[in-house]
C-alpha cells in the first residue's frame, strides 16, 4: 500500500479531491520499485491500473505491423500515464518500458471504480478535470501540427531541458537524453537525418554543443525564441 495522499494532490485529476477521498484514493494504491528495463504493460494488453511516476524515466512506444517502434512520448517524475486510463475498457494503447530505476504509484482501475461508484461526488470531482486535461492535450496537438520541422524539434528539445536539464554555475544547462537522434526522431515522426540537421544548425549558432552522451545548451534564451516563433 503508498503510504503518501499529498503526493496524488500535485495532479491535476485529484486537485479537487477532499483529504478523506484522497486517503481512500491511497488506501488502494500500489507503489513499484521497477529496475531499468522492466516493462510496466504491453501494447494491447488488457487495461489493469493507472500509473504515477515518483522517480525516473519511462519510455511509451507504439509498434507498427512492420514492427517498426515510434516513441510516443518520454515520462519524468510526477507524470500519470496513460491519460485516459479511467472510465476506459480499451487495452493499453502502447508499451511502457522504464529507461532507468524507477518508482511508480500504481492505481487499479477495477478498485478505483468502485471507489467512485461509493462516492458519486468524487467521480464529478474527477471526470471534470479529465475534461480539461483532454482539451489541453488536444490544443498542444493543434499547436504542434501549425509548427514546422525544425520548430518542433526545438519544442521537443526544451521540454527535455525543462524536465531532465541541470543548470551548471556557468549558466549553461546539462542535458542527458534517455534516447538516441533516431528515438527522437520516431518521437517526433521525422528522419534521423532531419534532427541532425537541426542540432548542427543549433551548434552553428552557438545555442548548443552535443555529443552521443549530453547536450550541452549554451544560450537557453536563444533556443526558446525558436519555440515562440
Amino acid at each position: 500500500m503508498f503510504r503518501s495522499e499529498a503526493f496524488f494532490r500535485q495532479f491535476p485529476i485529484f486537485t479537487e479531491l477532499t483529504e478523506e477521498e484522497l486517503t481512500r484514493l491511497r488506501q488502494i494504491s500500489i507503489e513499484r520499485n521497477l529496475e531499468k528495463g522492466t516493462t510496466l504493460f504491453r501494447q494491447n494488453d488488457q487495461r489493469h491500473s493507472v500509473y504515477f511516476i515518483r522517480t525516473g524515466l519511462i519510455k511509451v512506444f507504439k509498434v507498427d505491423q512492420e514492427g517498426t517502434e515510434q516513441i510516443v512520448n518520454v515520462l519524468h517524475s510526477d507524470e500519470m500515464f496513460p491519460h485516459v486510463g479511467f472510465f476506459d475498457e480499451t487495452p493499453y494503447p502502447a508499451t511502457a518500458i522504464t529507461l532507468t530505476e524507477a518508482k511508480v504509484v500504481c492505481v487499479p482501475i477495477e478498485e478505483f471504480e468502485l471507489l467512485l461508484m461509493e462516492k458519486p461526488g468524487m467521480a464529478i470531482k474527477v471526470m471534470r478535470v479529465i475534461g480539461k486535461k483532454l482539451l489541453e492535450l488536444q490544443e498542444r496537438l493543434q499547436s504542434m501540427q501549425t509548427q514546422d520541422v525544425f520548430h518542433r524539434i526545438v519544442m521537443e528539445l526544451i521540454r527535455f531541458t525543462n524536465e531532465l536539464g541541470v543548470k551548471k554555475s556557468t549558466g549553461e544547462i546539462y542535458l542527458q537524453l534517455p534516447i538516441t537522434n533516431s528515438e527522437l526522431a520516431s518521437m517526433i515522426g521525422v528522419s534521423r537525418e532531419t534532427v541532425n540537421r537541426a542540432f548542427n544548425r543549433l551548434k552553428k549558432e552557438d545555442i548548443i554543443t552535443y555529443n552521443r552522451k549530453e547536450i550541452h545548451i549554451l544560450d537557453i534564451e536563444k533556443l526558446k525564441t525558436y519555440w515562440i516563433h
